[in-house]
């Protein structure tokens, strides 16, 4: 019997950063290269992307969405972001 690689679920990493990371870095830096000058971005990128992926290294999947959520940005088809609590059913302040 052959052993099965553990590494399906693995998600695919360019450089130790996962795809929209890759891109939002992308557009971060690529739009003012292109506009401007590619000379400041293109160091900025260079500086960027260790940082980045340091900060990621051993944390889950989409962990960089969460952390801004945590921090108040809205995303669409997420809850608003906020200290509430949020039930299924109605409850007063008081019964908890």
């Amino acid at each position: 019997m052959k052993n099965c690689p553990r590494t399906i679920d693995r998600p695919l990493l360019i450089l130790g950063l996962e795809g929209e990371d890759v891109a939002v870095l992308m557009l971060l830096f690529g739009i003012p290269a292109v506009l401007i000058s590619p000379t400041v971005p293109l160091i900025l990128l260079f500086i960027g992307w260790p940082l980045l992926a340091a900060v990621k290294k051993g944390r889950p999947e989409g962990f960089m969405v969460h952390l801004f959520y945590r921090w108040g940005v809205p995303f669409e088809g997420l809850l608003p972001p906020g200290d509430g609590r949020y039930a299924a059913y109605g409850q007063k302040e008081e019964e908890l």
